[in-house]
């Protein structure tokens, strides 16, 4: 295969991964989820101020209940998770169709909770210490709120919101006179298309009741959920990511754009279940995926350093002083670009293997107890891996482990820059005599 048709293929496959994260749903998906993640760091803070390793704060946290307090934040953040991603479906995909999102985003979380059962098991302790538990009515069960509940908010956020949107455009509405103030006819407009939904909705409820599964929470997470989780919510699964990212990226393609749209799903469900496991006082279920973001980017650090050591040649080292403070907070683009990563065949090999080895090993040594396990939190992963490694366990020996994987990914660049950095020293040589010769 030629050159040129090489390049052919690779613009082609480009074209269509392009295609695909611009894709109106996958766009929608996307950035609800990236719309609610602030929220979670911003619970995953109150996590880290209870959990902090200190046995006078634990106590003292105890000792005053503040600690319980502190646990209301995390426990809505991942408790009440389906309710901030229907909200934002319904929100994306009004603003996806040029529609005022508010709207759209209320009929959106009306509709599943119109799906949402009103019962469930309860759990009651009466004066005399006796446990009863039973079936509470008129109730709001949490179990469909949470993680189980994320994969039917997702898709009933974005169907109650198109439907709503399509009557509205269709002229389904009550039109209300120039002299109306706008509030109010506003109102009367979604009246018509807003109640369509609802019994839409409600129909559903119903058809779904004769069912064997009861409600529509049971169906979505046996039939969908659980099954995808099976088969990605797994060690597996998170090295498809980190290796996905990685060679779309060799490619000139933005790998995290691709993967996040592909798994942001599955990101979000792991992530709320480690929340409420970690509110819980348990330990996480998924300890590959509640880390994997902030695997995939420590070797770009790791080859900065490297090359701010051991380069030789003058581009790489004028490259690592100026992309180490980004490099440091794990912004990988002045290195990806500028060494570059993309169609390198002699870099390509770290790169993918970096964040495998990274996963993997700090995987190993947090279940064999060497360091300590991460709590659930949810932290940016814009900070240096040794300070996002202490915060993701609470304790100094994240920050220790972090240092230690900073090194093991410069020495895994080492060879392969110094065949790199080889190859630039000729180079600028050949120029350098080049012109000396023109002189």
């Amino acid at each position: 295969m030629s050159k040129a048709t090489f390049n052919d293929k690779i613009d082609a496959i480009s074209a269509k991964l392009t295609k695909f994260t611009q894709m109106r749903y996958i766009k929608i998906i996307t950035n609800g989820f990236m719309s609610i993640a602030a929220l979670s760091i911003a619970g995953s803070i109150f996590s880290l101020v209870k959990s902090l390793p200190v046995p006078a704060w634990q106590a003292f946290m105890t000792s005053s209940g503040i600690g319980n307090i502190l646990s209301i934040p995390v426990a809505i953040t991942s408790d009440l998770v389906a309710i901030l991603v229907v909200l934002a479906m319904g929100y994306e995909t009004a603003r996806s169709f040029d529609e005022k999102p508010f709207a759209p985003a209320i009929i959106a979380f009306g509709a599943f909770m119109i799906l949402t059962p009103l019962s469930g098991m309860a759990q009651v302790v009466t004066a005399e210490g006796e446990t009863i538990i039973g079936t509470a009515l008129n109730v709001i069960p949490l179990t469909g709120m949470g993680a189980r509940g994320i994969f039917l908010a997702m898709l009933t956020g974005i169907v109650a919101s198109r439907l709503y949107i399509l009557l509205v455009k269709k002229g389904i509405t009550i039109k209300m006179p120039a002299s109306v103030p706008p509030a109010v006819g506003q109102m009367f407009e979604t009246m018509i298309p807003g109640g369509l939904t609802f019994i839409v909705f409600l129909i559903l409820r119903y058809i779904v009741s004769l069912t064997s599964f009861g409600t529509m929470q049971n169906l979505i997470y046996t039939i969908v959920q659980s099954p995808l989780m099976g088969a990605t919510a797994n060690m597996a699964g998170a090295l498809l990511y980190c290796v996905a990212s990685k060679v779309l990226w060799i490619f000139g393609i933005h790998g995290g754009l691709v993967t996040y749209a592909a798994f942001s799903p599955i990101m979000k469900a792991t992530g709320a279940a480690n929340v409420a496991a970690f509110a819980a006082g348990e330990s996480v279920p998924y300890l590959e995926w509640g880390m994997v973001t902030g695997m995939t980017n420590v070797g770009i650090l790791g080859l900065t350093i490297a090359m701010l050591i051991f380069a030789k040649s003058k581009q790489y080292k004028s490259l690592s002083k100026l992309a180490l403070p980004t490099s440091l907070f794990n912004i990988t683009e002045p290195i990806v670009f500028g060494f570059p990563l993309i169609m390198n065949p002699v870099m390509a090999i770290p790169f993918i293997l970096s964040p495998v080895i990274s996963l993997l090993s700090t995987t190993a040594v947090m279940k064999i107890g060497l360091i300590a396990p991460i709590t659930g939190a949810q932290i940016s992963t814009t900070i240096p891996t040794p300070i996002y490694l202490a915060f993701m366990n609470s304790s100094i020996s994240g920050f220790v482990w972090g240092t230690i994987l900073v090194i093991i990914n410069v020495a895994l660049y080492i060879p392969f820059l110094k065949i790199a950095d080889r190859m630039a020293c000729k180079e600028e040589a050949e120029n350098e005599a080049l012109e000396a010769a023109q002189q």
